[in-house]
């Protein structure tokens, strides 16, 4: 069987995996209107401080959407995704001091900066598998955040980092520049998410999802790990590049605290909880955490703790996460609804009719013989 015959059988099996695990579906006009209601949120807001916490998790919803390509959709353990995530900050970041490039090319520079250090992560770590994928990239996000530590050239600024650039350039401040900075990265969460949603849906996608659920038997059929993976590791670095840039360019720094064990746990947590391999578990997810963690902001020693806590809980009790147990009970729920109104029964066939034996032949009379 051809690679394009597997690939378009995948494509056909995939909406009946999805729903099978509590997909939840949306129509594109509730989609349409959450949207609307998202870009209406900071209009209802006077607080500064809940559009800044806003806009964080925004921006943690690009990095755990480009995450998710890799860790959910492709099966690979990936934790350099942080220092992937920082690099495409300091790109953003070095783009706007040094040469004072407009936002909209600053971002891109640091996408690309990101996207091709991810391609060159992925050479060795698609060699590998299972916990040594894990430990080299984990390794390398540590290596990066040293070199940063310890630059003495002042390219990135040592453990301080960068700061003081022009970033977006806007010149209001107070609660209109926290409005503003929310659409921005409200714009690139929409972004995101649609070219996940299709990249999903792909020929791409549906190869991610058959390699890593039976990679022996998706390789035998024509599908190059490889090659998809090693795509599937440059669109997520460029997405976690955009977001690191958003993250520069919102906050007017970036340093090495964006990377570590700190950070990692919060967004891992994030994707757990959500759902890993499923398109709105890291938005939902996000948001869970991300209220949590702004609550337990003034207890910084339980704060780390607390997230532990709620990380070991999801994998124990709700394992596929949070999403597809959602949709799980939604079918449930909706399937009892139909089956008490009576529009979950099904219509009874009629009676079949009794075949009636064939007559005998009656043998034929001889012509007269006139």
């Amino acid at each position: 069987m051809s690679a394009q015959t597997t690939v378009s059988t995948a494509r056909t099996r995939a909406p009946r995996l999805l729903r099978s695990v509590g997909w939840p579906r949306m129509s594109p006009w509730q989609t349409a209107v959450v949207c609307v209601l998202a870009a209406l949120l900071p209009l209802t807001l006077s607080s500064s401080f809940w559009l800044g916490s806003l806009t964080l998790a925004l921006i943690w919803m690009v990095l755990n959407m480009s995450w998710n390509l890799v860790l959910g959709y492709s099966g690979i353990w990936n934790l350099g995704q942080l220092a992937i995530y920082a690099i495409g900050g300091y790109g953003a970041a070095l783009a706007s001091e040094r040469f004072q490039l407009p936002a909209v090319v600053g971002l891109l520079l640091g996408g690309v900066a990101a996207m091709l250090v991810s391609l060159a992560l992925a050479i060795p770590s698609l060699r590998l598998r299972g916990i040594y994928v894990s430990l080299l990239t984990f390794g390398f996000a540590e290596v990066v955040r040293l070199l940063i530590i310890t630059d003495k050239s002042g390219i990135t600024g040592g453990p301080f980092g960068i700061s003081d650039f022009d970033g977006f350039g806007i010149t209001s401040g107070g609660v209109p520049r926290a409005r503003t900075l929310y659409w921005i990265a409200l714009a690139a969460v929409i972004v995101t998410a649609l070219v996940m949603y299709v990249l999903i849906r792909s020929p791409l996608g549906t190869g991610l999802m058959a390699l890593r659920d039976n990679p022996a038997l998706a390789a035998a059929r024509g599908i190059s790990p490889r090659r998809y993976q090693s795509v599937s590791f440059g669109i997520s670095g460029f997405f976690a590049g955009l977001a690191g840039g958003l993250y520069a360019y919102t906050y007017g720094v970036i340093s090495p605290t964006v990377m570590g064990l700190g950070p990692m746990t919060l967004l891992v947590t994030m994707m757990v909880v959500g759902g890993l391999g499923t398109q709105t578990g890291p938005i939902v997810g996000t948001l869970i955490i991300a209220v949590i963690s702004t609550r337990l902001e003034p207890y910084p020693e339980f704060r780390l703790i607390s997230l532990s806590v709620i990380l070991l809980a999801i994998i124990l009790l709700l394992p596929r996460g949070v999403v597809p147990v959602v949709g799980r009970l939604r079918s449930r729920l909706s399937s009892w609804v139909n089956a008490g109104t009576g529009g979950g029964t099904k219509k009874k066939r009629p009676p079949a009719k009794k075949k009636r034996p064939p007559a005998k032949a009656e043998p034929a009379s001889a012509p007269d013989g006139g």
